[in-house]
């Protein structure tokens, strides 16, 4: 007979999976001078096909907001990235690849998609339903739990990286 699993061993087992797609992504982005945020940064760019507004990425990010603008500079640094003005509001800043980055993004995205597929192609079509509903049921849970009130989903932030049509 097997143990019943406690809300803490799930919390365990997820911060173990988090821990070893984090590792994975560094370890893949690394060989390219990146890390997992900028890939995030010029993956969105790229896939805009055309400039983004600094604040819609700035909301489709993966990763910290607080940290983003630090990121940014390293990446006009490097020659990936260039700021430029919005074509209706100067105050804002739309952000787009210059070559070097978007040779890189052609580089590594296809390589990026086919580990993904590696990875999650583990976990069966039929099951990723369930799976998603399941890790909704969490997600509610843990804004809930924090007092958020915000109505955004997992299936929400899918279609705005627009992985859901």
């Amino acid at each position: 007979m097997k143990p019943d699993l406690t809300e803490h061993d799930l919390l365990v087992v997820l911060l173990t999976l988090h821990n070893a797609i984090q590792r994975r992504g560094d370890t893949f982005f690394q060989d390219y001078g990146l890390t997992d945020a900028q890939f995030n940064i010029l993956n969105l760019i790229g896939l805009a096909d055309g400039p983004l507004d600094q604040l819609v990425l700035t909301e489709r990010l993966l990763v910290g907001k607080s940290s983003v603008s630090i990121v940014l500079n390293r990446m006009v640094k490097a020659g990936l990235i260039q700021r430029g003005e919005h074509a209706r509001d100067r105050r804002r800043v739309v952000l787009s690849l210059t070559r070097k980055g978007r040779e890189l993004w052609r580089k590594i995205a296809p390589r990026y998609g086919e580990g993904v597929r590696e990875v999650f192609s583990a976990l069966p079509r039929k099951r990723r339903e369930a799976f998603l509903e399941d890790l909704e049921v969490l997600y509610a849970a843990l804004k809930r739990s924090a007092g958020d009130s915000t109505i955004s989903t997992l299936r929400e932030v899918l279609r705005q990286h627009g992985e859901l049509g």
